[in-house]
């Protein structure tokens, strides 16, 4: 007995039959997932350090050369490449085809942790991650406007940032072009020389000063309070009212002198390495990295204007 036969002898069972297939390729359909890039790891795994100031041959002497001889024995190692920087080492480690990346991503993290002692103390931690066309950005936005930079920076920050990253599905925003603010401090050379201070004892009193720390809390017998003192500058004013208590490398300061005293202090932002402009005019890219196994689909997004 064929299909055909059954649904002439039961017409009824035939309508549901076809009525259920519409139904739940209906749902299969709207539930179905939408996606550029297939979701796999690559078997590629990457390490990123960063060391301020450090010229490229200083990053490959010091950084890239252990962290490439610490790596070497990791089981299923293909091929290790590297690229040294300004500030910037990238170190790629290919393994096999065969080789669980999760595991080798655990035993590339232990072996790196082993020659931690090897590093220079002041980098920053080495970031390794695996590589994922999922982890790329679906979309880049560019915000523009008749607005200085400082004011997109902080818009973008503060307002937009957030909007987007609240959004369901939505796992990180990539900011390119972004300028991080900051407080720059001019030192007078000529009145540094008369005071016979130097730069050192300058960062030494910003370090020390423009800090919150811990100051423990008061025990009254009936009651306990916390105690909070604030050390950090809110305003450039009190950033140039900061004292400078002593030299590193002389004798002790009997005057009071104070950051404004040789020099000024601006709010600005910190240096421009990077730039993104949209049609001509300056701008900050924002990168919509969407989270894992979600829909690329784009939906109804409100959000306010600057």
């Amino acid at each position: 007995m064929t299909l055909s036969d059954v649904s002439i002898k039961n017409p009824v069972f035939a309508w549901m039959l076809m009525i259920g297939i519409l139904v739940f390729g209906w749902i299969g359909f709207t539930r179905l997932g939408v996606s550029q890039l297939p979701d796999i790891d690559f078997p590629i795994v990457t390490v990123n350090i960063a060391w301020e100031g450090a010229a490229p041959e200083v990053m490959e002497t010091e950084v890239t050369d252990f962290i490439e001889d610490s790596v070497m024995s990791v089981e299923g190692l293909k091929e290790v490449t590297s690229v040294s920087s300004q500030g910037q080492a990238q170190i790629i480690i290919e393994f096999n085809l065969n080789r669980n990346i999760d595991a080798a991503l655990q035993d590339v993290q232990t072996k790196i942790g082993q020659a931690q002692r090897n590093l220079p103390k002041d980098i920053d931690p080495p970031v390794v991650t695996k590589t994922n066309p999922e982890d790329q950005p679906i979309m880049w936005l560019a915000l523009s406007g008749e607005r200085p930079l400082k004011e997109l920076t902080h818009y973008v920050s503060e307002a937009l940032k957030d909007q987007f990253t609240t959004v369901a599905g939505v796992g990180e925003v990539r900011l390119g072009g972004y300028v991080d603010p900051n407080l720059r401090v001019w030192l007078d050379s000529t009145k540094l020389k008369e005071n016979e201070l130097t730069v050192e004892d300058v960062l030494n009193a910003i370090s020390s000063q423009h800090a919150d720390r811990p100051a423990g809390y008061i025990d009254t017998g009936p009651q306990e309070m916390n105690v909070r003192v604030y050390g950090e500058a809110s305003t450039p004013e009190e950033f140039e009212n900061m004292v400078i208590p002593q030299r590193v490398r002389g004798g002790p300061i009997w005057k009071h002198f104070t950051i404004k005293d040789i020099g000024r202090v601006e709010d600005g932002l910190a240096d421009i390495r990077r730039i993104s402009r949209s049609w001509g005019r300056t701008a900050i890219g924002l990168g919509i990295v969407k989270q894992r196994g979600t829909n690329v689909r784009v939906k109804n997004l409100v959000v306010p204007l600057l």
